[in-house]
């Protein structure tokens, strides 16, 4: 019993100890979102909606039954009692294209509504990477003034011995004090900033997330620019938007429908001997054709339609331009943030160095304890930089693979 507790207790630390990964984050997102699931369901409705008029003839078929009695004075050429049963078929054999237009517009709404959660998904995980290398940049800033911690209370604490023998004055003590207890606030201050990003990053996941790995995003250079889901799913909405033009024009063509009837009756409380010749059963044959002369609200209703197909084209153009140049300085950004980590990676080997020579003097007495501060606070403001900067590399990757418009499941593969 003893043993098994024991291997529980391991087993639920390790678990415990174990960072979670940005490929776990992913498919987790795309598991538990509920507001990517609640857009899919959208979607469902889309498709339901698009489903129902599929069908431009739009038959249907009634049965049914109608009971009715004269009360009074019935005539002897009338019947006092009627039972009907009925079936009727009927069809849109033209309605100006009316039909049509509309299961073309269903069509492109649930297309578009399908782009724009592709859309939608993107940005979360975008969100999702972003937040990942963000609250990495802070749990490594973290490391890093906790070893300036050690740093500045070892050095505090051989300052405070040789105060107490009375080698130093108290000014040299209370300057290391002061900076250590304001390094230890900044860690305070970080530490409820990284609680808040994996907050957020646990939200989008559904997944409760402390601690976080060493994930990486390969490097991809060569991406080829596509046009994205925005774009295609605006493409989408302007041609919903002519079917619905046609929609409103369809009223001024005429309209031809065609209905058979089939009839069953049944008789009573009448004079059978006048009237003879009722029938048991009727079929009836009806085609219908109308035209509308004159209406007062479809000019400007096809007016409006235009004028908003209008504003959506003018906004594909804009779109369109800002993807690309998106695109551009995505690719662009990925260079710059490669400059950048080469010169603080330079910057962090010349601090280090320039810290361990200063440390040494500062030791035996040679530089004060201001220069040595002010060569540790340079090395470790020049290693949270770097870390930043490879964060912000991995951010950069993440931009430029979206900003492609490449599938997001590709881009999944990537990670």
């Amino acid at each position: 019993m003893k043993l098994f507790k024991t291997a529980l207790i391991i087993s639920l630390l390790h678990f415990s100890l174990n960072a979670t990964n940005l490929k776990e984050l992913i498919d987790k997102t795309l598991e538990n979102n509920q507001n990517l699931k609640s857009l899919k369901s959208l979607d469902l409705s889309k498709e339901k909606s698009y489903q129902s008029v599929k069908n431009i003839y739009n038959p249907t078929l009634n049965i049914g039954a109608n009971y009715m009695k004269l009360d009074g004075d019935v005539r002897n050429v009338q019947v006092g009692q009627t039972i009907t049963a009925f079936a009727k078929f009927g069809i849109n054999l033209y309605d100006g294209g009316k039909s049509k237009a509309l299961k073309q517009q269903k069509e492109y709404e649930y297309k578009a509504s399908v782009l724009t959660t592709t859309t939608t998904i993107k940005e979360v995980l975008l969100d999702v990477v972003t937040l990942f290398f963000q609250a990495k940049t802070v749990q490594e800033n973290i490391a890093v003034l906790k070893e300036k911690q050690n740093a500045l209370k070892a050095q505090y604490e051989r300052v405070k011995t040789k105060y107490d023998i009375k080698m130093t004055t108290i000014d040299e003590v209370l300057k290391l004090q002061s900076e250590y207890e304001s390094n230890q606030y900044t860690i305070d201050e970080l530490e409820y900033q990284k609680e808040q990003l994996l907050e957020n990053l646990s939200l989008l996941c559904g997944l409760k997330v402390t601690t976080l790995d060493n994930s990486t995003l390969p490097d991809v250079k060569d991406l080829v620019y596509v046009e994205s889901e925005t774009i295609k799913s605006l493409k989408m909405s302007i041609k919903a938007q002519e079917e619905n033009i046609k929609i409103t024009s369809s009223t001024k063509k005429p309209q031809v429908r065609f209905e058979d009837s089939y009839n069953l009756y049944n008789y009573d409380d009448y004079n059978d001997k006048i009237l003879t010749d009722l029938p048991d059963s009727q079929n009836q044959l009806t085609l219908n054709i109308s035209f509308n002369l004159f209406d007062t609200n479809s000019k400007d209703k096809i007016q409006a339609s235009k004028i908003t197909k209008k504003a959506l084209d003018q906004k594909l153009s804009f779109l369109s331009k800002q993807e690309k140049m998106k695109f551009d300085l995505a690719k662009r950004k990925l260079h710059t943030q490669e400059l950048k980590i080469k010169s603080l990676k330079s910057a962090v080997e010349m601090g280090n160095s320039v810290y361990e020579m200063i440390k040494t003097k500062y030791q035996n007495g040679i530089v004060d304890n201001i220069t040595y501060l002010d060569a540790l606070s340079k090395k470790v403001y020049n290693i949270a930089l770097y870390k930043q900067a490879l964060n912000d590399y991995e951010i950069a990757k993440a931009n430029y693979y979206f900003a492609s418009g490449i599938d997001y499941k590709k881009a999944i593969e990537l990670f």
